[in-house]
């Protein structure tokens, strides 16, 4: 066989023998576009060297003695591949093949051309490979042609390569590359061309990179190119910015390149004129054209006035077009709207499925359930409608917000008394037992039962209609849940108020005051059930020295593989399978559409992996401590107490202690369902992709149920409904724009929460203090203070950058979340409050927490060190030389408390039917 073919009998279904550079130029070649000639050595030459020389499992495995944890392990691997490959001797036909090839080049037989690598794995829409392989410059002769071809195979095997295929989940034995050698253009200027803006993800702009000389100091980032930005429409320049240019890359006088400085005076001139700028506009458009509109990424070089293109290849992670003229205004006129309560747990913009089944009816329908149950409980009828009008949640920009409108009339005044006096009381009494006894045991049979559905058989009715119950059956059990957790958030801001009233100067042994959080810690849950049990499963690992010593160095989205793969790790992987089967629902977020932790468990695998090499943190241990310390505090109290103060300390801290820990529990079954009604909807899902009425099972989640049913239909009949999978696949885009919006805590941003003339600040999810200074404040609901570094994590993308032992910062968390508290110090929030997911677990981890600063995540940069205050609720931004010791002072500034004596009044109501409640269970149980 032929191992070299003329860029010319290419195309771009080539890759898999040309690699994708390869493949690329020559389907650009003949679409008639400028591209110096060339051929590729194809990916079989690879293949052929390597098993001649026998080298295939020696480099796997040197490949395999990577660590993630030990950078120098990818550069020593990396170097000793690249000796295999460059001691080893070409054959002679292959020999021949090459040098007859590039002499064929020019006339004279001695061609200067370019030899750059080609996987098979880049220059695709999903990964570029950009900078990962080597690029020869500037080669003469067959020798240094021959030298550079063994290079490029080498560099298949560079450190970087080796993470990159390993990040992006591509098997390190099914790469080749192939090699294309082309006639190189001595360039006077050169650059790179987008045709869409990489950064916003306009697509109506061009962008333009452009230097001096070849476009490899560019490419390296090794100068400051001049940038300019086009319409596209009539590829007029909208922007330019010129770039210091300060060296440009030079063809050396041998072999290879050379840098040259650029003369100071030609420094701040354009490195190319308007014309030529135009002129690269139209090429790129062109060329998108011919790969069916699929914005490009094109390197390309000017000599003589000529434009040359080098290379093409999809704009990798280009993001969705941008919104433009973005408004938010309330669903309703003049109405208020909030990023608070169950929405806390909705980060993202919402799937159409979920927005139309849960937000849209499963909340409303379970708000006039529980009204229902509560009205028989009172004795009269409760219409919830009566105090706000429906719908109770709604998206704004695909964000979803509750209502903060409440109708307030003096009519109600007679209600709202009954309500305080009589529903009150009775909702305390009988609304737990209903919560633990009736919701939840109904709300996990409704599950085991659809997941004992045989799947296979399911109609697509069947699958439809127990996605639709599943998600109802979730919102109603949210509400059951909300009563135990409004219980427990007033008992807790009612012993933390009287504690702040009478201890007032004095301090804990770490120097803190005493706050609430000190006596709720310690309790049993089922966060710290979970930590125990990975624990346990580290402790297997650690049983092997050898596979302890391979989870350490292996990266934790590999772990499972690692276990299920080592007869040592069979016992720890059967047990961490049953973790996930026990605790795997957990939610990163509400929505359905969004895989559970047992989807993607890399927050769980983190974790595991801390444990493994920190066998000191003890989950069990920690909590009997946080209890110890609690019961010694609770007795110090009592001691320092007068006799009526007494009283009224036992009093609320039994309600505290015994409603508290109903809140991590109550959260922990939201979103139980998830497992369960994905299974179902991607069964359905697969089904209409089959029929062609949608471009990929995860598109269920982006229609609605009624046009899910009629693609069902159409598929009984055998047909497909094409129309809708184009639905699906543009709600799925605008989605994808709408994350990058910053959606404000409430419509109209500058709305209050209140009910009549009562401010409900306290129940808003952010701080409305300034945050423009070095001091962040917010709602403090986990004591505690420290500096520590700060581990900025913004979604579930970032979890790997979670660094052990710094501070915790996220826009909000969800239970999904709850391993990254085993690594963290501390835990700093943009929105949350009492009642927030992250300021329960860190109670129970016993980590200081502030949470609603409103913008921490934008504030504080990845590994600044912070001073993090948990009894204040002050966060501050250290400088340089700042320890943060030096702020321990701020502890006597005046406190952030959950409540403040302002507030305190809405909350005087409720703690008059406590009472009322206490009182008369007194006199019945004296009866």
């Amino acid at each position: 066989m032929s191992f070299t073919i003329p860029l010319r009998r290419l195309g771009k279904s080539d890759v898999p023998s040309a690699g994708g550079k390869g493949a690329n130029l020559g389907e650009i070649t003949n679409a008639g576009f400028s591209v110096p000639a060339g051929f590729t050595l194809v990916t079989e030459a690879y293949n052929k060297f390597v098993e001649q020389h026998d080298l295939r499992q020696r480099i796997l495995n040197l490949a395999s003695q990577v660590s993630a944890d030990t950078p120098q392990s990818s550069d020593e691997a990396s170097a000793a591949i690249e000796i295999l490959f460059l001691e080893a001797e070409l054959s002679e036909a292959l020999r021949a093949e090459l040098i007859s090839s590039y002499s064929a080049l020019t006339p004279d037989g001695e061609a200067t051309v370019s030899v750059r690598s080609s996987a098979t794995a880049e220059d695709l829409p999903q990964a570029s490979f950009a900078g990962q392989h080597k690029t020869f410059l500037n080669v003469r002769g067959s020798e240094a042609l021959l030298e550079a071809v063994k290079a490029c195979w080498a560099s298949l095997w560079s450190s970087q390569a080796l993470a990159y295929r390993e990040r992006m989940g591509i098997d390190h034995n099914a790469a080749a590359m192939a090699v294309v050698v082309q006639t190189m253009v001595l360039a006077d200027a050169s650059g790179i061309l987008f045709t869409a803006n990489p950064t916003s993800g306009a697509r109506d702009e061009l962008v333009i990179n452009a230097s001096f000389g070849l476009g490899e100091a560019i490419v390296s980032g090794q100068v400051t190119p001049d940038t300019f930005v086009l319409n596209r429409q009539n590829l007029t320049v909208k922007e330019t910015i010129i770039g210091s240019k300060e060296a440009m890359i030079v063809p050396a006088t041998g072999q290879g390149i050379d840098f040259q400085a650029v003369p100071v005076a030609r420094r701040d001139q354009a490195a190319i004129a308007n014309t030529l700028l135009m002129e690269l506009g139209e090429l790129g458009i062109r060329l998108e054209k011919h790969f069916d509109g699929v914005p490009q990424d094109i390197e390309w070089a000017v000599l003589g006035g000529r434009c040359w293109l080098l290379q093409a290849r999809p704009i990798t992670n280009l993001p969705p077009p941008p919104l433009l003229d973005v408004r938010w205004d309330p669903p309703r006129p003049n109405t208020i709207w909030m990023r608070r309560q169950i929405v806390e747990h909705m980060p993202e913009p919402l799937s159409p499925l979920f927005d139309e089944l849960y937000l849209q009816g499963g909340l409303d329908q379970s708000m006039q359930e529980l009204a229902g149950y509560i009205g028989d409980l009172a004795g009269f009828e409760i219409d919830v409608w009566d105090f706000v009008e429906p719908p109770f949640a709604a998206t704004v920009n695909g964000y979803a917000y509750s209502i903060a409108s409440f109708n307030f009339s003096w009519k109600l005044i007679p209600t709202i008394i009954r309500m305080y006096t009589i529903v009150l009381p009775k909702m305390i009494q009988y609304m737990i037992p209903y919560w633990q006894h009736k919701a939840l045991p109904a709300y996990l049979a409704d599950i085991d039962r659809w997941k004992s559905i045989d799947l296979a058989n399911a109609t697509d009715e069947e699958l439809l209609q127990g996605v639709h119950e599943l998600a109802i059956e979730d919102a109603v059990y949210w509400f059951a849940a909300a009563v135990p957790l409004g219980i427990a958030r007033v008992t807790d801001a009612a012993l933390d108020r009287f504690l702040k009233s009478v201890t007032k100067g004095r301090r804990l042994a770490d120097g803190s005051r005493p706050t609430s959080g000190h006596y709720l810690r310690g309790f049993p849950s089922k966060t710290l059930d979970a930590q125990g049990q990975l624990e346990v499963i580290a402790g297997l690992v650690r049983n092997s020295d050898t596979l302890s010593e391979e989870v350490a160095s292996t990266p934790a989205a590999r772990l499972p593989k690692l276990l299920a793969n080592d007869p040592a790790g069979e016992r720890a992987m059967n047990e961490l399978q049953q973790y996930l089967d026990e605790y795997g629902h957990q939610i990163y977020n509400l929505d359905f559409a969004v895989p559970t932790q047992a989807d993607d468990p890399l927050p769980v695998l983190l974790s595991l992996k801390a444990a493994v090499t920190h066998p000191e943190r003890d989950a069990q241990a920690h909590q009997m401590q946080l209890a110890q310390e609690r019961e010694e505090l609770v007795a110090a109290t009592l001691r320092s107490l007068n006799p009526v103060q007494r009283q009224i300390f036992r009093r609320l801290l039994d309600w505290a202690q015994r409603y508290g820990p109903n809140r991590e529990l109550a959260l922990f079954y939201v979103g139980a369902a998830w497992p369960t009604l994905r299974w179902l909807a991607l069964e359905l899902g697969w089904r209409l992709t089959e029929a062609g009425s949608l471009e990929d099972p995860i598109d269920v989640f982006y229609l609605q149920s009624a046009e899910l049913a009629a693609a069902s239909k159409a598929r009984s009949a055998g047909s497909g409904r094409p129309e809708l999978a184009e639905l699906a696949r543009e709600r799925r885009v605008l989605r994808e724009a709408r994350k990058r919006l910053e959606p404000p805590n409430s419509v109209p941003p500058d709305g209050r929460f209140k009910f009549g003339p009562i401010d409900m600040a306290m129940f808003e999810p952010k701080s409305r203090d300034d945050t423009t200074g070095p001091v962040l404040t917010g709602f403090a609901v986990s004591p505690g203070r420290l500096t520590a570094p700060a581990s900025i994590i913004r979604s579930p993308e970032d979890f790997d950058k979670m660094v052990p032992d710094t501070i915790l910062v996220c826009r909000t968390t969800t239970p999904a979340w709850t391993p990254l508290f085993a690594q963290a110090k501390g835990l700093v929030t943009d929105i949350g409050g009492a009642l927030a997911h992250g300021s329960i677990v860190a109670r129970e981890y016993g980590i200081p927490a502030v949470m609603g600063t409103g913008a921490a995540t934008q504030r504080i940069k990845n590994g600044q060190r912070i001073y993090l205050d948990g009894d204040n609720g002050i966060v501050r931004l250290l400088g340089e030389n700042e320890t943060g010791e030096e702020w321990l002072a701020l502890s006597e500034a005046p406190s952030s408390p959950l409540v403040s004596k302002k507030k305190l009044a809405a909350l005087a109501a409720v703690a008059v039917g406590l009472v009322i409640w206490w009182q008369r269970r007194k006199r019945g149980n004296g009866r």
